[in-house]
């Protein structure tokens, strides 16, 4: 299955109504393909876009890049910064999970950093849910296109005090996780990041990617 997420950016004083239409239509076709997650990013979101995309679709589907050329020339909307996707790791608690918050995390791994230490990274972004059972269902992604980022955490939450409450506050993260994206940290490793979280209609994650 192949899955690529995109941050969706719309210019100010844009008609979101006509862009949140338009952008339906054009994905529409792909919903027999498999899954289709598109939402307002909501208020707290930072380095990211207006809405999240993303599709989750089988290997037979059609190809993407017409779809995010015909997304990115809807009017009103200023740019797409999608990444396509290839899972390394992820789990499922609550696969029938609904009504709930899709958070997806870009990240940029500095030039600099060695290989150890981006391997640690993973190890430990892929160990979070066992710490906090506000997170239902996870995947990280290392991003499998050129561009501006070179991996992906997404999460899936009931309600969004899971996420701002429990998962940005727990001490495994400050305490641990957070060195990797520290500058001032020995450790050092993400240089960027985009932080965006939405509303998720049902489970995106569900569907198994290869």
């Amino acid at each position: 299955m192949r899955h690529e997420t995109a941050q969706v950016f719309i210019d100010a004083g844009a008609d979101t109504n006509a862009i949140e239409r338009a952008v339906a239509a054009r994905v529409a076709g792909l919903a027999e393909h498999g899954r289709i997650g598109f939402a307002r990013n909501l208020e707290g979101s930072w380095g990211a876009g207006d809405y999240t995309l993303d599709l989750m679709l089988d290997d037979d589907a059609p190809a993407c890049d017409d779809v995010f050329a015909d997304l990115a020339a809807i009017a009103g909307v200023a740019r797409i910064d999608h990444v396509g996707c290839l899972s390394i790791g992820g789990g499922l608690r609550d696969s029938g999970l609904r009504d709930g918050i899709w958070r997806t995390l870009m990240l940029r791994v500095r030039a600099g950093a060695s290989d150890s230490h981006v391997a640690a990274l993973e190890r430990e972004l892929l160990q979070m849910p066992a710490f906090m059972a506000g997170i239902r269902n996870w995947r990280l992604s290392r991003v499998a296109t050129p561009g501006t980022w070179t991996h992906v955490w997404q999460q899936e939450f009931t309600r969004a005090d899971d996420l701002l409450g429990e998962y940005l506050m727990h001490p495994f993260h400050w305490g641990w996780v957070d060195r990797w994206f520290d500058a001032e940290h020995p450790q050092w490793t993400v240089e960027a990041i985009s932080h965006a979280f939405c509303p998720l209609e049902s489970s995106l994650l569900t569907v198994p990617a290869s």
